[in-house]
């Protein structure tokens, strides 16, 4: 059974309070591989309520017996609350040393809650992770939460495109890469160069900097600590200019080890459409792409066509 009794945030943000209230469906906006796993998510997570129902209505059901002499009630999220678990009704017998379930309700409502809070950030912490994007992580009331709350992770999804302003996950995660890939490629105010295409070669200058110390001792080049960051943007924005790819870094950089960069060579590249990358002593990066019409498309997708420089 689906619930659809609200969820209160608490003092997070906005963009799941009330996210049982949400009707829209963006189910097309995400692929097949992410309803597989929220689905293969949702499916675990009720067989685990399953099994925390079925003994919070046995030991619910024992607790009835006591009703009368502890005069305990349920609160609205399904605990049972009582002055004293451990009251001794004063008779001259050993029932004060009895099994009560209480706590073990109590304790089982707690777990239920933790699973539904543990399903909330495995959903939306995948859509961060795949897509890179940064939507918060709700906070799922404890004291409200009903016992038996079943979420449905297309809530989940739906809420968090209206977060990113009804938008896919892939669109959002396009503008956010293209804006970091952007910022890190821009010159500096006082530069006098900036990406330039060259046939099939894109060449981007004042990219790399190298860690000082290691060239001095090893000989060596290795992208300072601040640099590999920078580096990984960039990969990635080639993968999204050259293939429509949003998942590139470094690792698409067949052979490269970071603390001891080949300036001499062109290193392959897993990407189709963009085949090799070079790095050069004064922080310069080329990319050789298949043809001159590749090189092109990357170079206008990229909005690279659009940097100025101050002097311009």
């Amino acid at each position: 059974m689906q619930t659809t009794t609200s969820i209160k945030a608490g003092n997070a943000p906005d963009l799941l309070s009330g996210i049982l209230s949400v009707q829209v469906r963006n189910e097309e906006k995400i692929t097949e591989q992410d309803r597989l796993y929220c689905q293969s998510q949702q499916d675990l997570l009720y067989k685990t309520l399953n099994q925390i129902e079925k003994w919070y209505a046995i030991f619910k059901e024992d607790a009835e017996q006591y009703r009368k002499e502890r005069q305990f009630k349920y609160e609205d999220n399904g605990k049972v609350s009582i002055r004293d678990f451990y009251f001794h009704n004063g008779q001259d017998d050993y029932s004060h040393n009895e099994f009560k379930p209480f706590n073990l309700i109590n304790d089982l409502v707690d777990k239920s809650h933790n699973a539904n809070a543990n399903f909330a950030n495995r959903i939306i912490s995948y859509f961060n992770k795949t897509y890179n994007v940064d939507v918060p992580v709700p906070k799922i009331d404890g004291q409200t939460l009903p016992m038996g709350f079943r979420p449905v992770y297309q809530t989940y999804v739906d809420s968090v495109i209206e977060h990113l302003g009804g938008k896919s996950f892939r669109e959002t995660a396009e503008e956010e890469l293209l804006a970091r890939f952007l910022k890190t490629v821009r010159p500096s105010r006082w530069s006098k160069v900036k990406p330039e295409l060259k046939k099939d070669k894109i060449t981007f200058p004042d990219i790399v900097y190298w860690d000082s110390i290691h060239l001095e001792y090893h000989g060596e080049y290795e992208f300072s600590y601040d640099c590999r960051n920078k580096v990984n943007i960039f990969c990635e924005g080639i993968a999204y200019g050259s293939d429509d790819l949003i998942n590139g870094s470094t690792g698409m950089v067949i052979g490269l080890d970071e603390r001891n960069v080949d300036i001499t060579q062109w290193y392959s590249l897993t990407t189709d459409n963009a085949r090799q990358i070079k790095f050069y002593k004064n922080g310069r990066i080329d990319i050789r792409f298949k043809d001159s019409p590749a090189a092109e498309n990357c170079y206008r997708r990229l909005h690279l066509d659009e940097i100025t420089l101050n002097e311009d």
